[in-house]
């Protein structure tokens, strides 16, 4: 958590929550509601699916700790921009964070709201250009985040005229297999 303290600008919320659980339910309605692709990433991003097809399931064997920050904003949901430069903020975040552990030995990966944009225009179906700068959506893990948030004594909820977005970085501490 010293690492996230000093890579985190000030108003992110980082703390370390319990592994997530795989739900083969929560898994089948993510990746339906990714397939509607309201955000217009499905099928054009590896941060998304079905380019990305990691699970919860998939992580287990080399991930067991997850730290998760979130970070409360207020703002007009019709104002695209701005929704898109807070996620792309929240990308950038993650991706420091990921990067900090690393330098000190960690096996980790993140993962934030949204697709990842580190390209601009990323490359898929193509390889990926940069996959350690690959910042995949939380999305594809498939987790129902209420009850995810719940068990980890955290509310998630939707508010008028203001978004929570959330990063999540999940690790292997160094020397630990």
């Amino acid at each position: 958590m010293d690492v996230a303290a000093s890579v985190l600008p000030e108003g992110f919320y980082a703390r370390e929550w319990s592994f997530p659980k795989h739900s083969e339910e929560s898994l089948k309605r993510s990746r339906s509601l990714c397939a509607e692709n309201k955000c217009g990433s499905y099928g054009r991003s590896w941060g998304c699916p079905p380019g990305c097809d990691l699970t919860v399931e998939k992580v287990t064997k080399d991930y067991s700790r997850m730290i998760v920050f979130k970070r409360r904003h207020e703002v007009d949901f019709s104002d695209k921009e701005a929704l898109d430069r807070l996620g792309e903020d929240l990308q950038m975040q993650v991706r420091s964070l990921v990067l900090a552990l690393r330098k000190e030995g960690y096996k980790c990966l993140g993962f934030a709201d949204g697709g990842c944009r580190y390209c601009g225009v990323c490359s898929y179906p193509e390889p990926c250009r940069y996959p350690e700068m690959l910042v995949p959506s939380v999305s594809v893990l498939g987790l129902n985040l209420k009850e995810y948030a719940a068990s980890n004594g955290e509310d998630f909820k939707f508010e008028e005229g203001a978004v929570t977005l959330y990063g999540f970085v999940m690790l292997q501490a160094p020397g630990t297999l």
